[in-house]
């Protein structure tokens, strides 16, 4: 028979630090606009080349931070899964 088992307390840190992960993904996000933002002294062609440049840098971050949302919301709801499962097996051989 085939045993599985499943590590809530792992699951949680997983779950967890995918939500860190991407919470630091947009706070260094911010950082750097906020800094180029700062520099006023660009010239006109610079500045068009990083607005061309950080539209597409801003559509693959979108893009990966969707990606680890969804990866934290998987290991989220298999936990819960697992969880109501074992719960539901225990139900059934009462102590």
């Amino acid at each position: 028979m085939t045993t599985i088992r499943a590590n809530y307390g792992v699951m949680s840190a997983g779950h967890d630090g995918l939500v860190a992960t991407w919470g630091r993904i947009e706070s260094h996000l911010d950082r750097l606009d906020s800094t180029v933002a700062s520099t006023a002294d660009m010239s006109a062609e610079a500045l068009a080349a990083f607005r061309m440049i950080k539209a597409r840098w801003d559509t693959a971050a979108a893009d990966r931070q969707l990606v680890l949302r969804s990866l934290a919301q998987a290991v989220g709801d298999a936990r819960t899964h697992y969880q109501q499962v074992d719960r539901a097996l225990a139900a059934q051989f009462p102590v």
